[in-house]
This record gives C-alpha cells, sequence and structure tokens, in this order.
C-alpha cells in the first residue's frame, strides 16, 4: 500500500512540474478558479441544463393553463346562454 502510496505521489509530481515555457501554475490557476467558481464545471453546466428546463416547463404549463381557462370560460358562458335561453321560454 505504501508503494502505491510513493507511485501516486511520484505521478502527481511529475504532472504538477511545469513544461517548459509556460507558467508555473497560471494553468492551475485558471482552472481552478473556473471550476470552484460555483462548484465543479460539471455541476454548472447540469445546473444550467436543469434550469432550462424547468424554464421549458414553466413555459408548457403557462400555456396549458391558458387554454384550459379559456375552454373553461367557453363553456360556462355557453352553459349561461343555454339557461338564460331556456328561462326565457325560447
Amino acid at each position: 500500500m505504501r508503494d502505491a502510496d510513493r507511485e501516486l505521489r511520484g505521478a502527481i509530481r511529475k504532472l504538477a512540474v511545469p513544461a517548459e515555457g509556460r507558467d508555473a501554475g497560471g494553468d492551475a490557476r485558471v482552472l481552478a478558479s473556473r471550476l470552484d467558481d460555483r462548484g465543479c464545471a460539471y455541476g454548472r453546466v447540469s445546473n444550467a441544463r436543469l434550469e432550462e428546463v424547468a424554464r421549458g416547463y414553466e413555459r408548457v404549463e403557462a400555456k396549458l393553463n391558458a387554454v384550459l381557462l379559456a375552454v373553461t370560460g367557453t363553456f360556462v358562458s355557453t352553459l349561461v346562454g343555454m339557461a338564460v335561453y331556456h328561462l326565457r321560454g325560447g
């Protein structure tokens, strides 16, 4: 187990050494600021997609409510018209 730890730490050290001609840690800082701004990038993308789905659902729900309100209003007005017609003896 300790050999595996040493090998893993050695691999991490090799990856942490900047390539020649690159800013030491500049890319890592940019990546860290991007990932740690509001969570990991995967979480932010998932959150954005879920927000789009929620907005779409709310739009569909609003349209469905408008259609149901129109149908209900038409039905009620027709019933009232029929009741008035029959009460007047038509």
